[in-house]
């Protein structure tokens, strides 16, 4: 992205830029569109500062961009581009330059969540959409998490210049700034070049875990589909049946003290797909070494198939 320092306001992690997007651009009453399955928490922050949530469909390319069309009374929606969350899918470029047409014909803004953008694990990325956009219609959260450690507590936004002062002065309100010396070794780290070589060792590192989780997986799981190609990110979703058999394997699951989240439960209540295609395993590798990733397929095998 091409951006001045000036453009960028450091938060306490990922979460509390999406929620000063809230606090700032949604007014009560307001329509927020967001992903439907989708982040959970953003669309709590969005719902405490008063917005009505609409759900909007994700297909292979991303969210439904004519779904959004329709919705009149909305002018903000929330995306994850790089690896829907919870789904793993990338939003195309066709999709992501539909999108940021609907913001510039609407005057409306877009909420971009990059939260593990730095894995991917074949082709070249996509650009963002903050670096594809002309007009100042999209924020950009960051965080770095993703990459050292989530108790670092160390985000940012990226903002269109005419948002930025608004921004800090509400940042300013709530917290006075960052943790200082955090900041400070972050970017001693980052002026020294060990960023860089991180952020490489972590992506190998994903990879072979991802692999590791890919290659043991039981691929005949009664009721379970097949597993996705994960190209980017630190989770994979799996299609089940329907609703109960998720629950039963998620249950079978905890019994062998393998956590394994249920895709049923990132959706809106009031979505109109039938729940039982709503069903799923979300399955988080990234903080699992490999050996214990194969012991957990073995337990899981053990659990699924007696």
């Amino acid at each position: 992205m091409q951006c001045t320092a000036e453009q960028i306001v450091i938060t306490s992690g990922a979460q509390q830029g999406i929620s000063l997007c809230a606090q700032l651009l949604v007014e009560p009453g307001d329509g927020v569109a967001i992903e439907n399955p989708g982040y959970r928490a953003a669309g709590h922050a969005f719902a405490v500062a008063g917005g009505r949530l609409h759900g909007v469909s994700v297909d292979s390319e991303g969210i439904n961009c004519s779904e959004l069309a329709g919705l009149s009374d909305c002018r903000l929606t929330y995306v994850t581009p790089s690896h829907q969350y919870p789904t793993g899918v990338i939003m195309s470029l066709a999709r992501r330059l539909e999108l940021l047409a609907w913001a510039e014909r609407t005057n409306g803004w877009i909420v971009e969540d990059d939260y593990d953008g730095e894995y991917r694990y074949s082709g070249a990325p996509l650009a963002p959409l903050a670096a594809l956009d002309r007009q100042g219609r999209v924020l950009y959260v960051g965080t770095f998490g993703k990459v050292a450690f989530p108790a670092l507590r160390l985000g940012y936004l990226v903002l269109p210049p005419g948002l930025v002062d608004a921004f800090s002065q509400r940042r300013a309100v709530d917290v006075r700034h960052s943790e200082v010396s955090t900041q400070a070794v972050m970017a001693e780290f980052m002026a020294g070049g060990h960023f860089q070589r991180h952020i490489r060792r972590m992506r190998r590192a994903a990879l072979s875990r991802r692999n590791t989780l890919m290659a043991g997986w039981p691929t005949d799981i009664p009721g379970v589909g097949s597993l996705p190609s994960v190209a980017a990110g630190l989770h994979l979703t799996v299609p089940v049946e329907n609703v109960a058999r998720e629950q039963q394997l998620i249950e079978k699951a905890a019994s062998v003290e393998v956590e394994i989240n249920g895709l049923s439960s990132y959706w809106l209540p009031d979505s109109t797909r039938p729940p039982d295609q709503r069903a799923g395993l979300v399955l988080g590798f990234a903080a699992v070494p490999e050996a214990d990733i194969e012991s957990a397929l073995r337990r899981l095998r053990s659990a699924w198939f007696n």
